[in-house]
């Protein structure tokens, strides 16, 4: 559907010792998508309360064009690749909204 919102996922598993650089870089990240990137509607970054370093975070977007090219930003990149060296394993997705309760 046109005009249907997009949402960006991440699942994060940050190797032990590493959460503190992770939360910075991935602050950088965020900060800068905000400042920077007018379809990003927001975001929000949770932490796992008995798995320190399990991480996840999501946000909606107004299209899920938006989110590719947001993706093909050299600073989204750059930021990804800091990133990606502070974790074990990473799974992002575009994804719709296929049931919500307001």
């Amino acid at each position: 559907m046109v005009g249907e919102l997009a949402y960006f996922a991440g699942i994060w598993s940050v190797k032990q010792g590493k959460e503190e650089e992770f939360l910075k870089n991935w602050t950088d990240l965020a900060n800068w998508t905000k400042a920077n990137e007018k379809c990003s509607i927001g975001i929000v970054l949770l932490q796992d309360l008995e798995q320190k370093n399990s991480f996840m975070s999501f946000g909606p977007w107004k299209t899920p064009a938006c989110v590719q090219a947001w993706q093909q930003e050299p600073e989204f990149k750059a930021i990804l690749a800091k990133l990606k060296e502070l974790c074990d394993e990473i799974k992002l997705s575009t994804m719709k909204s296929v049931f919500n309760i307001p």
